[in-house]
Order: structure tokens, then C-alpha cells, then sequence
């Protein structure tokens, strides 16, 4: 590579080398406080340029130098052809979570299904108000009437039984209710811990199963239990992040949206029963807010 001139202009030195290019001469352009040094990068063609830039410099614009079109054509041309040459290698698969880990390495998920699956065996899947369960709800339930309960606010709450929070997403009132949701803690849940840890579903379940529970309370009572609001909450967390950063490696299937939105709905009908509407809202909202965090963070780490 060699040097075969200066040109004052910026514009004037570009137009130069697309000139250049069109008959084949590649060459680079540096700035410098004299102005842009042309260097030839085929040593046999310098001799040519060196002879054709003082003809230039003395009428830039003459009409045959119009040529940028056709220089930008031929870089296109060369890029293409370089890509062809040198393609990219593909992205690697990104597997699910859940396939990538054995069991084993989703310990906090396995646990929570564990203790589910203890406390129904324990409780029998009784009601809140009877003995088993006294202390497991958010607030003591006794019954008044064959309609009626009654309970003295959240004082057990505010004298310490802070477990109130967390403990009634343990308690299930059936076999279909225990299933369901340990079944999605099976998939979302394992898939969350696999690719962020242990910790940080933790912290996931500590968070969204406090909202869930309070938000459920303060709309309809302390008459409910089970694990949906956390459920829908690492749902909505893994259907943004599946959609919006898959590299992420967490997937959701469409099938499956659709069944746990769909189940949304129907639950918010009450063709099924009292449920703890408010609960589902309250996690899928904030898994879905969370996830919005997540996508944010996981692109600005990959700029």
C-alpha cells in the first residue's frame, strides 16, 4: 500500500476514490491536518493514480467523475460476495431449559411440589377454618354459619406469623387444583430456575406468592389458598421472555398459552367455582412487568 496524494476536500477525496474504484483501483482515504491522503492498495496501479489525481484536482467536477452511484454498486456487489464466501455460522439451537438440566438441577422447584404434595397428604385437602390449616392461612378462619366466615383481620400477621404471606400458596382444596399447578411449576418454574438459578426463583416465588396472597385478601378475604397466583406470575414471565428475548432459552409453546389464558378467563367467569381471581391477576401482571425488566436487560447485554 502505497501513498499517491493529498486532497484537501473531504467530498472531493471520496469522489476521487469512487472514480478510482470503477476502474478497478481499491484504495483507503485517511484524514489528516493536511487533508485525506489517497493510498493505493495495489502497488502496480499506483503509477496510474499518481498520474490521474492532478488531472482531477484540477476539475473535480467535471461530469465523468459523477460516479458514486456506480462506486456503491460495486461495493454491494463486493459484500455480497465476500458474505457468500464467508457466510455466517447459524445461531446455535437454544433448547429448552428444562430439557438441558437433569432433576436434580432444579432442586427449588422439585421442593415446592414436594411440600405441596405433603401438606394435601397432611390436610386432606380440608377446609380452611379446620384445625390442620388454622395457621397456614393468611388470616385464622372460623366458621360462623353454613354462608357465613369470620376472622380478626391480619393481627396474626401483625404479631409476627409473618409465614401468614407465603403459606397459603401451599394449600390445596383438590386433587385437579393440586395437579394443575404443580404441573406448571414442573415446567415454567424448572425452566426458570435452570436459566437463571436457584436464588432467583426464590426470590420469584417469595415476591409474587406475597403480592398474590395480599392482593387476594384485601379484595375478597382470607378464604383462599393454593399456588396459582405465583403460577401465573412465572408464567407471564416466561411467555414475554419466550416471545421477546428467546436466547433467553425459556419457551412457551402456543398450545400452552392459549390453555393458561384461556383458564384465565373461564376462572374470571366463575363458571368453575370461587377462585382467586384477584390472585391470578396480581402474579400475571407482575410476572408479566418483571419479564419486561428481563427483555430490557437481557438486550442491552447483548449490544
Amino acid at each position: 500500500m502505497r501513498s499517491a496524494g493529498t486532497i484537501r476536500d473531504k467530498f472531493h477525496a471520496r469522489r476521487f476514490a469512487d472514480y478510482l474504484l470503477t476502474l478497478g483501483i481499491n484504495t483507503r482515504l485517511d484524514g489528516g491536518a493536511e487533508g485525506y491522503t489517497v493510498w493505493v492498495l495495489e502497488d502496480e496501479r499506483l503509477a496510474e493514480v499518481r498520474a490521474e489525481l492532478p488531472r482531477f484536482l484540477a476539475e473535480p467536477d467535471e461530469p465523468r467523475y459523477n460516479v458514486s452511484r456506480a462506486a456503491e454498486a460495486l461495493r454491494t456487489a463486493a459484500r455480497q460476495a465476500e458474505a457468500s464466501r464467508n457466510p455466517p455460522p447459524p445461531p446455535a439451537p437454544v433448547a429448552p431449559a428444562t430439557t438441558r438440566v437433569g432433576l436434580m438441577a432444579t432442586p427449588l422447584a422439585l421442593a415446592l411440589v414436594a411440600f405441596c404434595g405433603v401438606v394435601a397428604i397432611y390436610t386432606q385437602f380440608a377446609p380452611l377454618e379446620t384445625a390442620p390449616l388454622t395457621r397456614m392461612s393468611i388470616a385464622t378462619v372460623r366458621r360462623l354459619d353454613a354462608g357465613r366466615i369470620g376472622w380478626n383481620g391480619l393481627e396474626e400477621l401483625a404479631s409476627g406469623e409473618i409465614w401468614r404471606l407465603w403459606t397459603p400458596c401451599f394449600v390445596h382444596f383438590g386433587i385437579v387444583h393440586l395437579a394443575f399447578n404443580m404441573m406448571w411449576m414442573l415446567d415454567v418454574g424448572r425452566q426458570i430456575e435452570a436459566a437463571h438459578g436457584t436464588m432467583t426463583l426464590a426470590l420469584m416465588v417469595l415476591v409474587f406468592g406475597a403480592a398474590s396472597n395480599y392482593g387476594q385478601y384485601i379484595v375478597d378475604g382470607p378464604y383462599f389458598g393454593g399456588m396459582s397466583g405465583v403460577i401465573f406470575a412465572l408464567f407471564g414471565y416466561v411467555l414475554v421472555m419466550a416471545r421477546f428475548a428467546p436466547a433467553s432459552g425459556l419457551v412457551m409453546s402456543n398450545a400452552n398459552a392459549v390453555l393458561v389464558a384461556g383458564w384465565f378467563v373461564i376462572c374470571m367467569t366463575g363458571l368453575v367455582g370461587p377462585i382467586a381471581n384477584v390472585a391470578h391477576a396480581v402474579g400475571l401482571v407482575l410476572g408479566i412487568g418483571t419479564a419486561g425488566i428481563g427483555v430490557w436487560l437481557h438486550h442491552r447485554r447483548r449490544r
